[in-house]
């Protein structure tokens, strides 16, 4: 379902980026609009959750239509949504990252907040979250992340799950440049964190209208099969093309 996931562990369950309706616009129709080929799942099929996790400020990671109706009591995220977050949702619980602010704890799990170097367009800013055991690396839009902070972070337990999209996805330069840098940049997450299962995100094949989709250019990354073949892949690589509950660990 896009970047939508469901992420339960031992002592926290995490629901990321939901999308389960309608369409997301990026400041109006006509510039950019999407809405999911895949249908999504029904709002009571959702498990319980105790946080949402929203890695983005765009409308794709930070939907309000569906943020409305799940009401949910704790949610995370940049600080640049923290207004439109306490406006949609007044009674719920903000805890927010920047840069100077990359650390927060929820019922024993750590997250960590990996900022880009980009300033002005940073979407490339990833997550760590780690309960103690193991980490799970989020990087919803690829790899561009500063080191300087990853030295920061200090010791972590060793990452189970990597997720980031395969997708190559590059617009002009005017709007944005380089979305995803495809399997390059899963490679280099790969070589950094080393995670026992590696899993595509955020490469859904949905409708687009609007300027941004005749000006993008995407290039689909290969067929399970020939992923499997790639050396540095091969034993990590598991799709989950589906919504069932999976065991990574």
């Amino acid at each position: 379902m896009d970047n939508s996931w469901y992420i339960e562990l031992d002592s926290l369950k995490l629901l990321v980026d939901p999308w389960l309706e309608g369409a997301e616009i990026d400041y109006f129709s006509w510039f950019n609009k999407q809405w999911h080929r895949t249908p999504p799942l029904k709002y009571d099929e959702i498990p319980t959750y105790d946080i949402v996790l929203i890695t983005q400020k765009y409308p794709d990671h930070f939907h309000r239509k569906t943020l409305k109706k799940l009401k949910p009591q704790k949610v995370m995220g940049p600080e640049s949504i923290r207004r439109k977050v306490k406006r949609i949702l007044p009674k719920a619980e903000f805890i927010s990252f920047n840069k100077k602010k990359k650390q927060q704890s929820v019922d024993g799990v750590t997250f960590h907040f990996l900022p880009t170097k980009r300033w002005m367009d940073p979407i490339y800013d990833a997550f760590l979250i780690d309960d103690g055991n193991e980490s799970i690396c989020l990087a919803t839009h690829g790899f561009d992340i500063d080191y300087t902070y990853i030295k920061e972070m200090g010791e972590f337990s060793p990452v189970t799950l990597l997720m980031t999209p395969f997708n190559f996805y590059q617009l002009p330069a005017f709007l944005g440049g380089t979305v995803s840098p495809g399997l390059e940049g899963v490679r280099q997450l790969a070589e950094e964190f080393n995670p026992t299962c590696v899993v595509p995100t955020h490469d859904e094949d949905k409708h687009a209208r609007g300027i941004v989709s005749k000006f993008a250019k995407i290039i689909k990354s290969m067929s399970k099969e020939d992923l499997r073949k790639i050396p540095w892949l091969e034993e990590t690589y598991q799709p989950l093309n589906h919504y069932h509950l999976t065991k990574i660990s």
